[in-house]
């Protein structure tokens, strides 16, 4: 092929008569290969014509048409509205076609795949991020075919994007999304939860089918710790012999020897794609002119000559929010007009801080996406880049797990996770957030770094392959599934010998086993101290409560926290003082204006000079006190994600359960801290009115709703969710007025 005649279709020049004649020759060659590099050439010489199809001679636009066919890209001769010119491609065509959602069609691939399905194969598919696994999901769902399904994801962010897609089918499931929510007797359930929610759901009915997404989470050698929880989680589910399964991920080369046979799967991996990436290498610049280091100014000059949506990897939430900032000022320095405000600013005016920098970097489309951030906040960012309302989007490693965005490029600003350097398997499945199928045929990465060497990607099954495998795993197996390695069978024969009462609590708390025997050792020492003993037996919020929760941080740090946690931070001072200010109710906003102005007394103090005013301390060390806010502000968040929404009220009921098997032995009255661990997961809202917040809809919202529902004589305290939620549909023109634009969008999105 001449390098000229892809030169340009990939600088969208015109394409005459007889370069179409040669161009078309030589994808029906690569196509009807059997060589699979071949085929991958024809694709993406395909998708080529496809981004130029405007300068494409019209006499051979019926050729590539039979070619796109070829191809297997049904979803793009739909799209286009091409016409087909022989009967048997429009039977192909027509055999594509989704049977329940109306006018989709599935590439050839996808339909592979839905016939594994069909057919009642439990099917691991791995294929590149651009594949449209999620439609697959869909299909399963509009089908109606299983009663009973589950669906787990590794964030809550994409969980609630699933949720709203998977509404519409409202009629045939009810979406369970929290653990309180009863299932329907009438109709079937989808229970779309992450894989600690699975564990903690009680009396859960038979599933008939187990869909997990980015199965690479099982591995307990890619440095998530939650990787326990999710082989736990899938082997209760495994254990009805009626279960099948649908597992998706990305680019995983190989699975663990035996799994197949042993649950009938098929692992079926393709490199199929309707999207090509094409590589914009830039280090080798960069090495040149600044020692290999790369700078603000080179991800500035990019920034500044790129004018489609635009993705910037960063490593580590603080570092993309840095960035994020420094180039809100660049532009501002440039003198570049912001635009007109989003709603979300003005929300994070009332209800954050007027003062946080992100509130001026989306008046010049700006944003940061990482985990941290309110779920509300991450959805309507990433919202507002589809809408094309803003251009840039500096994120990190989180947008890796199944976020859509609307991005042509990637930018890869660093070359780590946190401190750990991007493997091949990263660097694939961010590099396939560039581009996106029926948007974007071709999506450009920019590499500020030489991207890292291909390797084999291999997934590790520690609960089926056992080496090693840890104690919480271990329990939750069939003595006949403990493999005589290593001292599986001894631990396990240790853990049985256990009262059943114990082994019980262990194992439904689905934290590390150890840790949880060396918490109630403590305890059991502990509550043969008069002193000690109120430290743990009580059931009330009171003036000790700072002390309690105390002891409780203190035995769970010790026990239950990783060894690089203990190095890096202590939550025992911090995290227990604003846990206990969440718990009298203190607002986001009173903690974050608190902290600047204790900061600014501070900053006054080294100074030597007097305080005033944190406006004062403003004006006279403006990028001191910006710097100090932000991360007060940081923190605040890592605070509520990591520590309100799940450890914290984790911990306190693992503490709970312990203290109540101890006190019972001891002839002792138990405490009971469920009530609290419960009101501080639910950020102090109405049971009726909790599952709005697992909806994404902002606290501030909530507790409006819960003022206007009791002025329509609503008692909340009386009503389930599902009455909460169609209470606020018949009202929702009633609500409006009381609500800011930001909050009315919201709720308008997610109900």
């Amino acid at each position: 092929m001449r390098q000229e005649l892809i030169d340009k279709l990939i600088n969208h020049q015109k394409i005459m008569d007889d370069e179409c004649f040669e161009l078309s020759i030589e994808i029906s060659r690569l196509l009807n290969t059997n060589d699979e590099s071949k085929q991958s050439d024809g694709r993406e010489l395909i998708i080529r014509v496809l981004d130029n199809w405007n300068n494409i001679s019209d006499s051979y636009k019926n050729i590539f048409t039979d070619l796109v066919s070829s191809a297997g890209f049904y979803p793009y001769i739909h799209k286009l509205g091409l016409k087909l010119a022989d009967f048997s491609d429009e039977i192909r065509m027509s055999y594509h076609q989704s049977n329940n959602l109306e006018n989709r069609y599935f590439h050839s691939e996808q339909k592979k795949i839905d016939d594994l399905i069909k057919n009642h194969v439990n099917v691991i598919v791995s294929a590149p991020t651009s594949f449209g696994k999620s439609m697959l999901i869909e299909e399963i769902v509009a089908s109606g075919e299983y009663k009973n399904i589950v669906i787990i994801q590794p964030t809550l962010a994409l969980l609630d994007e699933t949720r709203r897609k998977l509404k519409a089918y409202s009629d045939k499931y009810k979406i369970i999304v929290k653990t309180t929510q009863s299932y329907s007797e009438d109709k079937g359930n989808i229970f779309l939860l992450t894989a600690e929610r699975v564990l903690e759901y009680p009396d859960m009915p038979p599933i008939q089918l187990l869909i997990l997404d980015e199965f690479y989470k099982l591995s307990d050698k890619r440095g998530d710790n939650r990787s326990s929880i999710l082989n736990i989680a899938f082997v209760r589910l495994m254990k009805n012999p009626d279960c099948r399964f649908y597992m998706l991920g990305p680019n995983i080369d190989s699975i663990p020897d035996g799994f197949v046979e042993k649950y009938n799967a098929v692992f079926y991996k393709t490199a199929f794609s309707m999207v090509l990436t094409e590589n914009d290498d830039k280090y080798e610049e960069v090495k040149t002119q600044r020692g290999g280091k790369v700078s603000e100014e080179d991800v500035f000059n990019i920034l500044d000559s790129i004018s489609e949506q635009t993705l910037i990897y960063c490593a580590s939430p603080a570092a993309a929010r840095k960035l994020a900032f420094s180039y809100c000022a660049h532009l501002c320095s440039k003198g570049e007009n912001a635009i007109e405000d989003l709603p979300l600013v003005e929300w994070i005016s009332d209800n954050l801080s007027y003062r946080w920098s992100l509130s001026r970097c989306l008046q010049y489309e700006i944003a940061v996406h990482d985990g941290a951030m309110p779920k509300h906040i991450t959805s309507s960012v990433i919202q507002y880049f589809n809408q094309k309302k803003i251009k840039y989007l500096f994120c990190t490693n989180t947008i890796i797990e199944g976020v859509n965005t609307s991005a042509k490029n990637v930018v890869f600003y660093d070359n780590k996770i946190g401190s750990r350097k991007i493997d091949y398997f990263d660097y694939s499945n961010i590099k396939g957030r560039a581009g996106r199928m029926m948007e974007h045929y071709v999506g450009r990465i920019i590499n500020l770094h030489k991207p890292p060497k291909l390797e084999s990607t291999e997934v590790d099954f520690p609960f089926f392959e056992q080496d090693p495998v840890s104690s919480e795993i271990l329990v939750n197996l069939e003595e006949n599934e403990v493999k005589d390695i290593n001292d599986n069978l001894v631990r396990y024969a240790e853990f049985k010998s256990k009262d059943p009462e114990l082994q019980d609590i262990l194992v439904r708390n689905g934290v590390t086993i150890e840790g949880q025997e060396r918490i109630l050792e403590r305890l059991f020492i502990d509550l043969s101290v008069p002193l000690r003993r109120e430290m743990i037996i009580w059931n009330r919020i009171d003036a000790k409560l700072y002390d309690r929760l105390s002891y409780i941080f203190e035995l769970c740090w010790e026990t239950l926290s990783t060894e690089e946690e203990r190095k890096s931070f202590d939550p025992k001072g911090w995290v227990v003082n604003k846990i206990v200010g969440s718990c009298y109710q203190t607002t986001a906003n009173q903690m974050i204006e608190k902290d600047i102005e204790y900061r600014a007394k501070k900053l006054a103090e080294e100074k030597e000079i007097d305080f005033i005013s944190v406006d004062d301390m403003f004006g006279k060390f403006p990028v001191e006190m910006q710097a100090k806010t932000d991360h007060i502000i940081e923190k605040i968040f890592a605070l509520q994600k990591n520590w309100l929404q799940y450890r914290a009220p984790k911990w306190i009921n693992v503490v709970d359960s312990l203290q109540k098997y101890a006190t019972q032995k001891l002839g002792l009255p138990s405490g009971d801290y469920s009530y609290i661990a419960e009101m501080i997961e639910n950020e102090f809202v109405q049971s009726s009115l909790r599952i709005l917040l697992e909806y994404g809809i902002p606290q501030s919202a909530v507790q409006k709703l819960q003022i206007i529902l009791k002025m329509h004589k609503v008692d909340v305290n009386k009503i389930s969710e599902d009455m909460a939620i169609k209470i606020i549909v018949k009202h929702r023109e009633n609500i409006r007025p009381y609500m800011s634009k930001y909050e009315m969008d919201i709720i308008d999105r997610a109900i």
